[in-house]
């Protein structure tokens, strides 16, 4: 009895344990005491926060250049200012920077001026609290399909041997966290609404996925695998989508929290810009032609299956998934091609600095299923146990690469097969590594979708870039 009472905790003790370790990992790895979590992106999707609350300029109309130093802006064609990306991060950071900036009012150590030492740590802090709530939204929906055994191992394997371990604490603040969370929770919603709808649930659905589209527009894309996942294979798609649309005031109050979600966009843009919907990339955009799918999936520079290997380990699930659950493999067999190509057809594929392919990050709750049912299916058969080897295995590869990349011995974005080689599971980089880099073709890339010039790192080793 008391073995079968510790059985059931399992699935909590394992979880508690993984939340301490990403939360003490996040406060003693990030970099927010050297204040360097709000930089590059993560400033760029920040810069709402600071011009609205601290500087009382939610238009970025301020002249002041010690109040607008920090602004990532861009002129509009009508001559305002505009952020390079939608809001959808600042709505989600705000919580988080609100206590910062509390704090910070109440510290005489620290500047309340949105990027002293508090709000640092409280961005950072966010990136950690999404992906713990994403994983545990994620085991309340797949212990539905999947046995406990399995959910949890597939929760832990994602969590640690995945880039979103990285994400949630060696470089925070980016949005990929945030998209994990909102499509694991919209997973487990809509899992529970078409079983009983409610005004409720119906709107927190709308604001789920307006927050989903409003963080990376790209991620529209998750509706059509949603729309296909939760098909009951016995029903006909006539009486399914009837389920799924009907009656219409559920579905109005879906769209209903889309809207009020988007509000503060569309107002911002119509302003701005002089329309409700804008482009904000610029001269930025796609090669629809010319995809780089296998550099995107095999490429030593990000190459998912090379930095996050668990997840071609996971295609091997997606099989089974036919035999216990055919529209979960329909819906991962027709979205995963599409979203791949829509994501590599980006003129910068490798998507700048980053480990391994963060945009991908976005799409494990999908690849959970198929990895959960693999896992399931190792766990059923003792004489298959030992092929549990090799997830724990891919589990410390991912363990120790991000902490390479940490110590910039895995470089941010000018890796090449021979560099890989060079350093593979090694403390420091040897002797001639910096050598074997290659400086991405940037330039070419923007104009013509594909890069013309390679270009060392280095040319000798007391030159080297870090």
């Amino acid at each position: 009895m008391n073995f079968q009472k510790l059985k059931k905790k399992i699935p909590l003790i394992a979880f508690a344990l993984l939340t301490f370790v990403l939360i003490w990992q996040n406060i003693n790895q990030s970099p927010w005491r050297e204040k360097n979590i709000l930089q590059s992106d993560v400033d760029i999707y920040y810069t709402y926060l600071p011009a609205a609350f601290i500087n009382k300029d939610p238009f970025f109309e301020l002249q002041d250049p010690i109040k607008t130093t920090k602004y990532r802006i861009h002129e509009t064609p009508i001559g305002r200012n505009a952020v390079k990306t939608s809001m959808g991060v600042a709505i989600m950071d705000l919580p988080f920077f609100l206590l910062g900036h509390l704090y910070a009012n109440f510290d005489d150590e620290y500047k309340a001026d949105g990027y002293s030492e508090p709000y640092q740590l409280a961005i950072s802090f966010s990136s950690v609290f999404y992906t713990i709530m994403g994983l545990l939204f994620l085991w309340l929906f797949l212990k539905n399909t999947f046995s406990r055994l399995a959910s949890i191992l597939t929760i832990l394997f994602i969590g640690l041997g995945t880039n979103l371990y990285f994400y949630a604490f060696y470089e925070t603040g980016l949005s990929h966290p945030i998209s994990f969370f909102l499509l694991s929770s919209l997973l487990y919603m809509v899992q529970n609404w078409l079983n009983r709808k409610t005004v409720l649930t119906s709107f927190l659905i709308g604001v789920v996925l307006g927050l989903i589209v409003l963080v990376r527009p790209i991620n529209i894309l998750f509706i059509l695998p949603i729309i296909i996942l939760f098909k009951d294979q016995e029903l006909n798609w006539r009486a399914y989508l009837k389920n799924l649309f009907l009656p219409i005031s559920y579905l109005l109050v879906v769209v209903l929290g889309g809207i009020i979600l988007f509000l503060p966009q569309f107002i911002f843009w119509k302003i701005q810009t002089g329309n409700i919907l804008y482009y904000t990339y610029g001269d930025e955009g796609f090669f629809w032609s010319n995809p780089h799918i296998l550099e995107g999936l095999f490429s030593f520079r990000k190459g998912w299956f090379i930095y996050t290997p668990l997840m071609f380990f996971a295609l091997f699930g997606i099989v089974r998934l036919y035999k216990i659950q055919k529209m979960y493999f329909w819906a991962i067999t027709i979205f995963l091609p599409i979203f791949i190509y829509v994501t590599f057809s980006w003129w910068c594929w490798w998507y700048g600095g980053g480990f391994g392919a963060r945009t991908l990050v976005d799409i494990l709750p999908f690849m959970a299923l198929p990895l959960a049912s693999l896992i399931e299916w190792i766990i059923s058969n003792k004489r298959r146990s030992l092929l549990l080897l090799i997830p724990f295995y891919l589990v410390y590869l991912n363990l120790y690469q991000s902490w390479q990349y940490s110590r910039n011995i895995i470089h941010y974005d000018s890796m090449t097969y021979e560099g890989y080689k060079t350093v593979f599971l090694k403390h420091y980089p040897p002797d001639k590594y910096w050598q074997k880099l290659r400086i991405p073709d940037y330039e070419n890339a923007k104009k013509y979708g594909v890069e013309k010039v390679s270009i060392p790192l280095v040319i000798d080793e007391s030159n080297k870039i870090e």
